[in-house]
């Protein structure tokens, strides 16, 4: 499988998920021996808890990414290949409580990111070389059933977004990579200031919300923030790992 995360609220809570859509909760056990027939070598509880379903994503539904809430035990978002993120909780056994299939391409949701500070906002980065940020208060189908908005969508990069990370400590500012490199937002810049500066870079245009950008690796594939120095970046690259603090920040 692709994706794994721990849980930022409960300790020792573990999700993962794998190519044919399983997501799987591990959860520590007590006195350290197995406790379950999955795996008798672990000291984790493994339990298969979501599938694949023939309501939504059957045909594809290979999960990229996970990420636990970073302020609900309980709740954790998934993004999977043919364009969907669904939100699952685990009190709700073997069904989404939300899932949107959020691009109408079909291209794969690579990467989603949680926001630390603000837990409604969540970032996904596409296959198509889009990321956006979404309000979960508004991720319902709307009365006519069109699909929710996002609150801000970026079109400028040219390759898959195959990272992106929320700063720990500000919460408007986000950190993306793809194939050719790693590029820091400011997300608090004004609407009124992006519409006269060209909107959100599409057609090859810079957004105004681009603050830095770190290139020289070679297809870089993930990017995390020092959570102790403050705006140091980490990536890590098919050429080797770097570590940097822009210089603007």
């Amino acid at each position: 499988g692709y994706a794994m995360d721990w849980s930022r609220v409960t300790r020792g809570h573990l999700a993962t998920g794998d190519c044919h859509g399983h997501v799987h909760l591990w959860q520590p056990t007590e006195g350290g021996g197995a406790a379950t027939s999955y795996n008798s070598s672990t000291s984790f509880r493994v339990k298969p808890a979501y599938g694949p379903s023939s309501d939504s994503n059957i045909d594809n539904p290979s999960i990229e990414d996970i990420q636990w809430s970073p302020t609900e035990a309980t709740v954790l978002a998934v993004a999977e290949c043919g364009g969907y993120v669904k939100i699952y909780d685990t009190r709700c056994e073997g069904r989404a409580m939300l899932s949107q299939k959020i691009h109408e391409n079909k291209a794969d949701v690579n990467v989603i990111s949680w926001n630390p500070i603000v837990s409604n906002l969540l970032a996904s980065g596409g296959d198509d070389g889009a990321f956006s940020v979404w309000d979960l208060r508004n991720f319902q189908s709307t009365t006519d059933g069109a699909a929710p908005q996002p609150l801000a969508r970026f079109t400028c990069h040219q390759q898959p977004i195959t990272s992106l990370e929320w700063h720990p400590t500000d919460e408007s500012m986000i950190v993306v990579t793809d194939e050719d490199g790693t590029y820091i937002y400011d997300l608090s810049i004004e609407e009124d200031d992006v519409e006269e500066e060209g909107g959100d870079g599409g057609e090859g245009g810079i957004p105004p919300q681009l603050l830095f950008v770190h290139c020289g690796s070679q297809s870089t594939k993930e990017a995390h923030w020092h959570p102790q120095i403050t705006s140091c970046v980490v990536t890590t690259a098919l050429s080797g790992y770097s570590v940097f603090i822009p210089s603007n920040l």
